[in-house]
């Protein structure tokens, strides 16, 4: 499994219009490869703000394809985002379990898609 770590830093001015735009990642669910996102916000209150998102994908071809073809780089989120940090790596089914089951994360709901 393919796994992708997203770290981003926001104000909290702009955390709003960050969650709206995570929450519309909904197409995701419909991208062949694809098995999972989940992410929220980490429990600190310190500014500025984290949030964590972590996608799962069968492989990295599924990923790079996903990247290559489907990804929309014009989303709104960028506008808003402070720095970001993105980790791809490889890793086994038991580790994505506890990886997407963080305690220090407050999930958001909205910001999870399951495949279709």
């Amino acid at each position: 499994m393919l796994i992708k770590k997203m770290i981003c830093e926001v104000d909290a001015a702009n955390a709003e219009a960050f969650a709206k735009a995570q929450s519309q990642w909904e197409a995701l669910s419909h991208i062949s490869g694809f098995i999972k996102q989940a992410g929220g916000w980490r429990k600190t209150i310190d500014e500025p703000l984290t949030a964590e998102i972590i996608s799962v994908w069968e492989n990295r071809e599924a990923y790079d394809h996903f990247m290559e073809n489907e990804h929309d780089s014009e989303n709104d989120q960028k506008a808003v985002i402070l720095s970001i940090e993105v980790t791809v790596y490889e890793e086994d089914k038991p580790f994505v379990h506890d990886l997407l089951h963080n305690p220090d994360i407050r999930y958001e709901p909205d910001w999870t898609v399951l495949k279709a």
